[in-house]
């Protein structure tokens, strides 16, 4: 039992941060019509290369805007990280089991792992809201050439997707006439300290292969741990 665990757990070892340069990569496709046009490659925590040319209809009309990624600077998702750690610690718990034991230590094995998957794969869902803008500040030398400060790009997991959100800022609205509240077009954000007025926002989102497999696998340990669990609850000691 404990073995056929850990042949399953391991599978997601090709999330491992120190790893991402020889982990399994997923070359995903990213468009929204005609606003996004590009792709990305997922590899383990991190994007290490992404290729994207953003057209606003709001924002710098004239020529379309273009933002890539490189492995020199690979774009870290921490919601990859957090599953990889309880996944770790999942592991870990196995590889302390002694075998034979106790029918109450295996349970409490069992109980263990699927607590520690089961938050692994909750780690999958959409972000919380600390990690997403306007609350987290987007860096623009996380991209070549480094974005414009009124230019936020994000990445993030959202189950089995990779999204991506585009945000067009405008720091001047007031010095336009515009106020926060009057313009029922536009939202307004704090960001940086500062008010700003969302100019245009675009999200899109792109399945990943690497993490529908694995969204399968951890699914299937769950049901693992709790038709194993309901088997040594019925046996009498």
């Amino acid at each position: 039992m404990s073995k056929r665990a850990c042949d399953i757990l391991e599978k997601p070892e090709h999330l491992d941060k120190p790893k991402f340069k020889q982990a399994k990569t997923d070359s995903l496709p990213l468009t929204q019509h005609e606003t996004i046009k590009g792709f990305l490659t997922l590899a383990g925590s991190h994007i290490t290369k992404a290729e994207l040319q953003i057209k606003l209809a709001n924002y710098h009309q004239d020529s379309p805007i273009k933002a890539t990624v490189t492995s020199s600077v690979p774009y870290f998702l921490e919601q990859a990280q957090q599953a990889i750690n309880y996944i770790s610690l999942a592991m870990n718990r196995v590889e302390a089991f002694t075998v034979p034991s106790y029918k109450q230590a295996t349970i409490e094995l069992l109980e263990d792992m699927y607590q520690y998957v089961d938050r692994a794969l909750h780690a999958f869902d959409y972000p919380n809201e600390a990690l997403l803008f306007p609350y987290k500040v987007c860096h623009p030398k996380f991209f070549s050439p480094p974005l414009k400060q009124d230019l936020v790009i994000e990445f993030c997991i959202q189950d089995v997707y990779i999204a991506c959100n585009i945000y067009a800022l405008d720091y001047n609205f007031l010095k336009h006439g515009a106020k926060a509240g009057s313009d029922n077009q536009h939202s307004f954000v704090t960001y940086k300290d500062k008010p700003v007025m969302i100019l245009e926002e675009v999200k899109t989102q792109t399945q990943s292969p690497t993490l529908t497999e694995l969204k399968g696998t951890l699914k299937l340990v769950l049901e693992w741990c709790q038709t194993y669990k309901q088997m040594l609850l019925q046996i009498e000691v």
